[in-house]
């Protein structure tokens, strides 16, 4: 008999988009070992095909299989162009994660129009153009799961993330109302609010992120996207709203409820503080 895991996933289905890369990846390898057949979506086809062959090799079944789209989630029509025919064939997932995301550090005046476009799109109007095409389709079968990823700064404004930070906003109340319309439908809606996590995003952040906001934000260790996922599949399992692989997030969460506006307190401490040490250039 197999793990718990392993039956709850046993002959699902599911998409994740982003999943090429990152903590995306990691969820579908997560996936994948416990029984579920996969869709990856992401834009560049060389890490689609390097992560088919990754995930293929952990299948524990015959049944599994694994189909990649190569798409740009911001763009509606060509989502719809890429999903309809194989949802047609294959069918309407059981799962749908949004992990595709982007995100660039720096003060306001700082960010070109088009980044902020790139962030808001990407992060926010992607997870649009994916549920647009899936929740139709799950309200007809009155079954699902809708999964989208947020950030400690979908509840929490940092210097340095006003970019971000909106779309990040965003996704949240996208949750909260896609949360009470899928209900009567029997269709969880979960938000994650993963830590830094050791990814090629991150990476990509840190080059840019100005000494402020790295230091507000904290300096604490990133966690790997293999205990990220694990976290995450966990929290699905328990149809949890609101998922939080860590502890520290999890506290600063339950903080930023309890005090209210008094959070800004908090904040201004330690952004002046770190103003003072760093300049407004920093």
């Amino acid at each position: 008999m197999g793990k718990p895991d392993q039956m709850k996933l046993s002959g699902k289905l599911v998409l994740i988009s982003g999943g090429s890369s990152g903590i995306g990846l990691a969820l579908a390898k997560k996936m994948a070992e416990n029984g579920a057949s996969l869709i990856i979506c992401a834009r560049r086809e060389n890490q689609l095909a390097t992560a088919k062959e990754e995930i293929s090799q952990i299948f524990i079944n015959g049944q599994q299989f694994i189909e990649t789209i190569s798409v740009d989630m911001r763009d509606h029509e060509a989502v719809n162009n890429a999903l309809s025919p194989i949802l047609d064939r294959i069918g309407v997932p059981d799962i749908v994660v949004h992990s595709a995301g982007v995100v660039y550090p720096a003060v306001f005046e700082k960010i070109t129009n088009e980044q902020f476009h790139w962030m808001m799109d990407t992060n926010y109007f992607g997870a649009i153009n994916l549920f647009q095409e899936i929740i139709p389709r799950m309200k007809e079968r009155k079954s699902g799961h809708i999964v989208a990823m947020g950030s400690a700064a979908s509840f929490i404004g940092i210097w340095g993330y006003s970019a971000y930070s909106g779309s990040k906003y965003a996704i949240r109340g996208l949750c909260d109302v896609l949360r009470s319309e899928l209900k009567p439908y029997h269709i969880p809606v979960s938000i994650v609010f993963p830590p830094d996590t050791d990814t090629p995003q991150l990476a990509y952040e840190n080059q840019f992120k100005p000494k402020i906001t790295h230091e507000v934000s904290g300096t604490i260790k990133p966690l790997s996207p293999d205990f990220v996922a694990a976290k995450i599949l966990k929290g699905i399992h328990q149809k949890k709203s609101v998922i939080m692989p860590d502890t520290g997030t999890k506290l600063l969460f339950h903080a930023s409820n309890l005090l209210g506006t008094g959070i800004y307190r908090v904040l201004d401490y330690f952004t002046m503080k770190a103003f003072k040490k760093y300049g407004p250039d920093a």
